[in-house]
């Protein structure tokens, strides 16, 4: 069995929400692939180098994990890969509603593809990537919602 899971999204920074779902990925799957999206078309406040550098930081210290940039649409990226599995985070019914509508967009383009889905625990709850980038904006103080190995590349 191939028991490795793609975690992707934009990470606009990577964050400690991001950070938790990993960590409890990696002992389920002997392999967690970390996958940054490079997608022209969403403006990010990092490019895809920098989300890269950040998410690799945070987890220095999770030896199960790859990073890597990808383009186009994430089931592609994993039949090219040979994985079948994805793994995301859940913090509330929003998150919920836009992934179960994510998961059959997924499945009508590879039926064979399979969700891996974690609610995040209370204390992660409120984080968010854009919440980082609205204190940033302010000029506020984000150490508490990203790891402290990676914060020098995101003030």
């Amino acid at each position: 069995m191939n028991n490795r899971a793609v975690f992707a999204g934009t990470f606009d920074p990577f964050t400690l929400g991001h950070y938790e779902i990993v960590a409890r990925a990696s002992k389920v799957f002997d392999k967690i692939i970390v996958a940054i999206a490079n997608n022209n078309d969403k403006k990010c406040r990092y490019d895809a180098h920098k989300r890269f550098e950040i998410a690799k930081k945070s987890l220095s210290d999770i030896h199960n994990v790859d990073i890597v940039m990808f383009d186009g649409f994430l089931v592609d990226f994993m039949n090219a890969n040979g994985i079948k599995t994805f793994v995301r985070g859940l913090r509330n019914s929003t998150d919920f509603e836009y992934e179960k509508n994510l998961y059959n967009a997924y499945l009508s383009q590879d039926s064979d593809v399979e969700g891996y889905y974690l609610m995040c625990k209370n204390e992660y709850a409120h984080i968010s990537s854009s919440l980082v980038r609205e204190v940033l904006s302010f000029g506020g103080n984000v150490e508490k919602y990203v790891k402290a190995e990676a914060l020098f590349l995101i003030k």
